[in-house]
């Protein structure tokens, strides 16, 4: 019998057979590859079309940014400064001699007016009165003592030349001369007396010496007063003033002629403005603020439509000189650091230190930056992202 003949390298000797399975996993991996390389292929080449519009409109499109075109220029400065109202003249009225008040008028309390010469306060004058009597009863005396020396004196005279006596007696008492000189004397001393007295019966009437505000009362009906004692606190209503201080600078923008400069006194609380004018300077600096003061005065206070009080706190505004090369920038454009942003040629941020010449209503003059030629666009609210050098997009008058 033939025996069976096992064939052990059948795999093995078959290339075809045995090179199968790894063929395919390269063809696989090729085709792979050759669809991963032309899908790379086919991004690489179309994206520069996709981001081309978007780099075009970075290029546009920047932080959108208010602008106003302004350019420097001559302006008044106006001067402003803060001052308090007070009254030109206060005073505090005192009793001139002793008594008891037996009058008080009605009008002597805080916040009434009272005219001048009005009566305020009367003391009882009963004694003021029997002392005037007595010095003028002395001046009668004083007449009759002068007159009866002069007549002594004039028979002295005719004495001495019936006496045949040549030249004058040795001693002048012989024609009577120092008696009535002495005569003399005595009546020019009780005429004074009763001037004195006159004035001191005058002085039991307590009148305003001006038109004035009654500011405090400091005596009661029936009180007694005493050579000294307070009366009464008046404030003047014809003329008020107010002190404001200004520093060098400010000083230095005033007109040359600044005394009678019209000035406007506007009190922030109601919005009132009041006609004033200014009349003189301390000439000298405050010891604390180093600062110069100017004086101002408001005539007739109480006669305009809205009457300025006493006491108001008021802002001061006057016209000085003309300065020139000044930029008027809205208060928005002008930072708490001393800064403005305006937007260049390239449209990109720049900043410069702008230094406050005045303010006006809502505007500020300030320099301009020392390379600014043109026109400036200028933001006009700039906000803590302003960056130099960063890329706007400048919106003309928004």
């Amino acid at each position: 019998m033939t025996e069976p003949h096992t064939n052990t390298g059948v795999n093995a000797s078959n290339p075809k057979e045995t090179g199968g399975p790894a063929w395919k996993k390269w063809a696989v991996f090729i085709a792979t590859g050759l669809f991963c390389a032309t899908v790379l292929l086919f991004v690489f080449f179309q994206e520069p079309e996709q981001t081309a519009p978007d780099e075009k409109k970075g290029v546009d499109v920047g932080l959108p940014v208010s602008v106003r075109t302004v350019a420097p220029g001559g302006y008044p400065a106006t001067i402003t400064a803060l001052g308090e109202v007070t009254p030109l003249w206060q005073s505090t009225l005192r009793s001139q001699v002793n008594g008891r008040i037996v009058t008080l008028s009605a009008r002597l309390q805080p916040g009434n007016t009272v005219r001048a010469g009005e009566l305020l306060v009367k003391l009882e004058d009963s004694a003021y009165r029997q002392q005037l009597r007595e010095t003028k009863s002395r001046v009668a005396q004083a007449h009759v003592t002068l007159k009866a020396e002069e007549r002594e004196a004039v028979a002295a005279r005719q004495n001495w030349k019936r006496s045949g006596l040549e030249g004058e007696p040795d001693s002048d008492l012989v024609l009577r001369q120092p008696q009535v000189a002495a005569a003399r004397a005595e009546l020019a001393a009780a005429e004074a007396a009763v001037a004195a007295a006159e004035e001191q019966l005058a002085q039991t009437e307590i009148r305003a010496p001006y038109d004035g505000l009654i500011v405090s009362r400091e005596v009661n009906p029936g009180a007694s007063l005493f050579a000294g004692d307070p009366v009464v606190h008046l404030a003047g209503l014809d003329v008020f003033e107010v002190a404001v201080q200004l520093d060098a600078k400010q000083w230095a923008m005033l007109p040359d002629d600044w005394r009678e400069t019209p000035v406007s006194l506007v009190d922030p609380e109601v919005g009132t403005r009041h006609a004033a004018f200014a009349v003189r300077e301390s000439r000298r600096l405050a010891g604390e603020t180093r600062l110069r003061t100017l004086f101002v005065h408001i005539e007739e206070p109480f006669a305009q439509a809205q009457p300025l009080l006493p006491g108001s706190f008021v802002r001061a505004e006057l016209t000085g000189k003309t300065l020139e090369h000044v930029l008027r920038v809205p208060e928005s454009a002008y930072t708490k650091q001393g800064l403005c942003w305006y937007v260049d040629e390239g449209n990109r941020l720049r900043a410069w230190q702008a230094e406050a010449r005045f303010f006006g209503d809502g505007t500020v003059f300030v320099t301009p930056p020392e390379d600014a030629v043109n026109d400036l666009r200028l933001a006009v609210s700039p906000h803590a992202g302003f960056t130099r050098g960063l890329a706007v997009q400048p919106l003309e008058g928004e």
